[in-house]
C-alpha cells in the first residue's frame, strides 16, 4: 500500500481536492461542492485530512451515513475534527 500523500500549503483547492478525493469521482465531487465557499470549504478539506479521511470513504460517509446531504456531513466532520483536537 502506498503512503497516503498528505495536504501541503502549497496546494490550490484543486490540488486540495485531488489528493483527497484519491481517484472517487464521488468523493471528488462531493469536495467540489464543499469548495464552492472557499475560505469555509478549505476548512472542511482540512478537518477531512486531521480525520484521514480519503476517497471512497469520504464518498460513503456522504452517501450512505448522510443520505448525501452536504450540511449533514460537513456537520459531522467538523464535530468529529472537534473530538480529534481535544486530544492533541
Amino acid at each position: 500500500m502506498l503512503p497516503l500523500r498528505m495536504l501541503e500549503a502549497t496546494d490550490t483547492l484543486e490540488g486540495a481536492i485531488k489528493t483527497l478525493a484519491a481517484g472517487s469521482v464521488g468523493a471528488a465531487s462531493v469536495l467540489g461542492r464543499i469548495v464552492d465557499e472557499p475560505f469555509a470549504g478549505l476548512m472542511i478539506l482540512l478537518d477531512l485530512e486531521r480525520l484521514g479521511l480519503r476517497g471512497e470513504q469520504i464518498w460513503r460517509l456522504y452517501r450512505d451515513v448522510h443520505g448525501m446531504n452536504l450540511n449533514g456531513f460537513i456537520g459531522h466532520v467538523k464535530i468529529q475534527a472537534a473530538r480529534v483536537d481535544r486530544f492533541f
